[in-house]
């Protein structure tokens, strides 16, 4: 019988090199339907997610919305590198790059660095870009919305009947 002695050090090691080569293979071989984002891009969608999961939607939305985040920083000085600062504490704070972290640790490095001010400049942004997309619409039930086509009461919302009629004198 073979004995292993197995230190939570090698174990850490082990499944940081399976987290890298995992990394490594998902760049080399692309999905032909989704273009590999940058490590930018990648970092923020992985953030986004930690910080409004829902477990209906595909990390390419998620990276969808993090690409228009990052070009919207874009515009404006100084703040991607504030963004790459913010990302970087994040990867520093543990063994491996954040976004290969699984996702309850991304969670508790999120909950840690709150009071950066990058993560507060993401919590102000991302949930306009989350749920400003019809994709999550269809998801929690909005219908859209209904000013285009006449208002709430011609969409089948008329029915409030515990209000006074109009010019009832009650």
């Amino acid at each position: 019988m073979i004995e292993s002695h197995m230190t939570r050090r090698s174990a850490v090691g082990r499944l940081t090199w399976a987290a890298l080569a995992a990394m490594t293979a998902s760049v080399r071989a692309p999905a032909a339907s989704a273009p590999v984002p940058d490590v930018r891009t990648a970092s923020t969608a992985a953030l986004f997610r930690s910080l409004f999961p829902h477990d209906r939607l595909s990390q390419v939305f998620y990276t969808r919305i993090a690409a228009a985040y990052v070009a919207e920083l874009g515009r404006t000085p100084g703040a991607l590198e504030q963004l790459d600062q913010g990302l970087g504490k994040l990867d520093a704070s543990h063994i491996a790059p954040f976004l290969a972290l699984p996702a309850v640790i991304q969670k508790s490095l999120v909950e840690q660095n709150i009071h950066l001010s990058f993560l507060a400049a993401a919590l102000m942004r991302a949930p306009e870009l989350l749920y400003r997309d019809p994709e999550v619409w269809a998801m929690i039930g909005y219908q859209g919305s209904s000013i285009e086509y006449g208002g709430y009461k011609n969409r089948g919302f008329d029915d409030i009947d515990w209000l006074p009629q109009a010019g009832a004198i009650t």
